[in-house]
C-alpha cells in the first residue's frame, strides 16, 4: 500500500468503527429522538433549542441512505425554526464553491453539478445519496458552503507531518488544537486495529495520521467560522462523517478554539450500533434509523 493512501483507508476503518456494535438490543427506538443521559427527548423541543446554536452538526455515515435521508428531514424541520440558514458540506473542497454558488442560484443543471464539482474525484460515494439535499438547498435558496480542502493536502500532511506542510501549503488552514485526549485515544484504537495488520505502523505513522485528522477537522471548523461571521445570525448546518462530531472531540473542539462555543451536534442511530457507546456527551440527540431508511424528526 502507497502512504498516499493510508489516512483514506483510516478514513474508511473510521467509519466502519462506528458501526460495529455489541448485538441485537435496540438502544434507540427507530424514528425517536433520544439525548444520551437523559433518555427520549420530546422532537420539537430538541429541534427548536438545536434551531437556536450558530453552528449545528450532522453526523453520518456515508454510504448508508437512510442517514442522508434524516439529515435532510432534520434540515427541513430547522428550515421551518430558522429560515436564515447555511449548509456546510465536508464532501467538497473550497475550489468547489463557485460551482455550489451556480447551482444554489439555479444557473447548472444537476449533472453540471457533481461533473464541474468534480464530485468523483473529490468525494466518490454516488451522488444520488445526497441529491435530495442538494435540491433542497436550491429549492429552498439555502446557501451551500464548501468545508473540505484537497485531498493531496490532507495526503502531504499524513506522509510528512504538519510541522513539515506550511500554512501556505495548506490552502491557508492554520495550525488546529491539540487532540482531546478521548480524541486521540479512539484513533489510536481504531489505528491498533486497522492499520498494524495492513502493515502500515512504521515510526511515528500513528502521529502523522492524527495530524492529517486534525487538520481536516480545522478545515470544516475554519469554513464553519467564516460561514458564521460572514453571515451572523444565521444558523450554520455542517453535514460530515459522524467520526467529526462524536463527543464534540472534531469539529466542535476545533470551533472552540476559534472562539465559537454555541455548537450542537445531532447524530444517527442505527439498531446494530453498539449501545455501550450511547453516553452523555457522544451528542446533543441521536435519532433512530428505520430500517426502511425513511426519517421523520
Amino acid at each position: 500500500m502507497t502512504s498516499a493512501l493510508r489516512p483514506f483507508l483510516l478514513m474508511a476503518c473510521l467509519c466502519s468503527a462506528l458501526t460495529q456494535g455489541a448485538g441485537a438490543a435496540q438502544c434507540v427506538v427507530p424514528g425517536s429522538w433520544l439525548e444520551p443521559g437523559r433518555g427520549t427527548a420530546e422532537p420539537a423541543a430538541l429541534l427548536a433549542r438545536m434551531s437556536r446554536r450558530s453552528v449545528l452538526l450532522l453526523g453520518e455515515t456515508h454510504d448508508v441512505a437512510a442517514h442522508h435521508a434524516w439529515q435532510l428531514e432534520t434540515l427541513r424541520a430547522l428550515l421551518a425554526l430558522r429560515p436564515d440558514m447555511v449548509i456546510g458540506l465536508e464532501m467538497l473542497p473550497r475550489s468547489a464553491q463557485p460551482v455550489l454558488d451556480d447551482w444554489v442560484r439555479g444557473d447548472i443543471s444537476e449533472r453540471q453539478l457533481f461533473e464541474r464539482s468534480d464530485w468523483k474525484r473529490a468525494w466518490g460515494t454516488p451522488p444520488e445519496l445526497y441529491a435530495g439535499i442538494f435540491r433542497f438547498a436550491r429549492e429552498h435558496r439555502v446557501p451551500l458552503r464548501a468545508l473540505n480542502i484537497d485531498r493531496k493536502v490532507v495526503r502531504e500532511v499524513s506522509h510528512r507531518g504538519l510541522a513539515a506542510v506550511p500554512p501556505a501549503s495548506r490552502e491557508g488552514v492554520g495550525d488546529p488544537a491539540g487532540a482531546h485526549a478521548g480524541y486521540r485515544a479512539w484513533l489510536q484504537q481504531v489505528w491498533n486495529d486497522h492499520m498494524r495488520s495492513a502493515g502500515t505502523a512504521g515510526d511515528g505513522a500513528f502521529a502523522r495520521f492524527l495530524d492529517g485528522q486534525l487538520l481536516w477537522d480545522r478545515a470544516m471548523a475554519e469554513a464553519l467560522a467564516g460561514a458564521v461571521r460572514a453571515s451572523p445570525g444565521v444558523l450554520v448546518v455542517g453535514l460530515m462523517g459522524s467520526g467529526h462530531v462524536m463527543h464534540g472531540y472534531g469539529v466542535a473542539h476545533q470551533l472552540r478554539d476559534l472562539g465559537l462555543t454555541d455548537v450542537g451536534s445531532l447524530l444517527p442511530w442505527d439498531a446494530e450500533d453498539d449501545c455501550r457507546d450511547l453516553v452523555a456527551g457522544v451528542a446533543d440527540g441521536v435519532f433512530g434509523i428505520l430500517p426502511s431508511g425513511s426519517a421523520q424528526p
